[in-house]
């Protein structure tokens, strides 16, 4: 079977959809029936060296595409890629297909992580919200089959679009791969000689640095965690993705030496970084899935968490949740008084949390869905 990938989202520091989709293609890949063709914007990032290595053809659009104006000129490379290849199979790993797509007439699959433009539009500006919603009722007219990375996903989505009820789908949580601890341990000075990190001695937030992401309300609760005798620091990993956000961490670490932005941060820095800290924060507002809660785990770390149903769906109750209802002000005292009392991990429960995630499982379900519904339909 011919399957054509847009893996754009892995074109250059691939973030959370980007490494669902390289831990789904390294699945892919053992799959002997499938032939396998990447389409990209760029291929500059480890993840695409390290699949070209193992001979997957990658065919690139030219230059990196990052605004959603962008998006529809790439979609011209992306009809004429199906129109040469003519794959029995188009998977699309990033929400939307916001034109038609003509003259195929192979199987298209579309990846629907989260919806949240459309149901928490205030945190997307005024253009993208109306955007989004206007691609993804154009990706639905399209697609014969959709994934969802949990069935909180899967549910909003179909309250907002009653027709994804009819289309084939599959809830297909996050591979997220066990870290390779046999190795001698790397200290975080390794990756970061600039800054003193003392082990155990720090919280830890692995994301993009923006307000879906809770990042405003972790920085102030910090000042407030400090304010109330808290002594540990707080590292702030990935890139800050709003100026608002920006300004608030320059006034912020000007004032709170323990806080630190190390910026984008990538798989062995990570994982530096998660096994010398006290323990994992993670206070999103909202939240397709929530893979580095898992990453925690596999470290045995303590997590403080946001108390988002998603999180409940993929953990539940093994984890330490703070209120993320009510004001600012009671939300920032709630994650700031949580981070003083955080409780150790439960590693029993860890361990069979972390197990459900593993790619043995998921990566099967994944390729049998979609070897039986293609052929289903052929």
């Amino acid at each position: 079977m011919k399957m054509l990938i847009d893996a754009r989202s892995l074109g250059s520091q691939p973030s959370g959809i980007g490494m669902y989709l390289y831990d789904f293609l390294n699945e892919l890949l053992k799959q002997d029936t499938l032939e396998i063709t990447l389409l990209s914007d760029v291929a500059v990032s480890d993840e695409m060296r390290s699949l070209a290595l193992k001979n997957v053809p990658i065919i690139t659009y030219g230059k990196r595409i990052s605004k959603s104006a962008g998006v529809f000129q790439y979609f011209k490379f992306i009809q004429d890629s199906l129109d040469y290849y003519q794959p029995e199979l188009f998977w699309e790993p990033n929400n939307l297909i916001p034109v038609p797509l003509r003259r195929f007439h192979g199987k298209i699959m579309v990846t629907i992580h989260d919806i949240f433009p459309i149901t928490k539009p205030e945190q997307h500006g005024t253009i993208y919200p109306l955007y989004f919603k206007y691609g993804l009722k154009q990706t639905l007219k399209q697609a014969d089959m959709i994934t969802y990375n949990s069935v909180e996903t899967k549910l909003s989505t179909e309250r907002a679009f009653p027709q994804a009820k009819e289309i084939s789908h599959l809830v297909s949580y996050i591979i997220v791969n066990k870290p390779d601890l046999t190795d001698a341990p790397i200290t975080p000075d390794v990756f970061f000689p600039k800054t003193k990190i003392d082990g155990e001695d720090y919280f830890l937030y692995i994301g993009n640095l923006e307000k879906r992401k809770g990042t405003d309300l972790l920085i102030k609760a910090y000042e407030r965690y400090c304010s109330l005798g808290g002594t540990k620091k707080l590292y702030l990993g990935g890139q800050v993705r709003e100026p608002e956000i920006q300004d608030l961490l320059d006034k912020s670490c000007s004032r709170f030496p323990g806080l630190v932005s190390l910026g984008y941060v990538g798989k062995e820095e990570k994982n530096a970084l998660f096994r010398y800290c006290f323990g994992f924060i993670f206070p999103s507002r909202a939240e397709g899935f929530g893979i580095p809660i898992i990453e925690a785990m596999h470290f045995n770390k303590p997590i403080l968490a946001s108390d988002l149903s998603i999180f409940h769906e993929i953990v539940g109750d093994s984890i330490s949740y703070f209120a993320c209802s009510g004001s600012e002000e009671q939300q920032i005292q709630a994650l700031a008084e949580a981070m003083l009392k955080l409780k150790s991990a439960d590693l029993t429960a860890y361990a069979s949390i972390v197990a459900r995630y593993l790619p043995d499982q998921l990566g099967n379900e994944f390729c049998h869905y979609i070897q039986t519904t293609v052929s289903a339909s052929s």
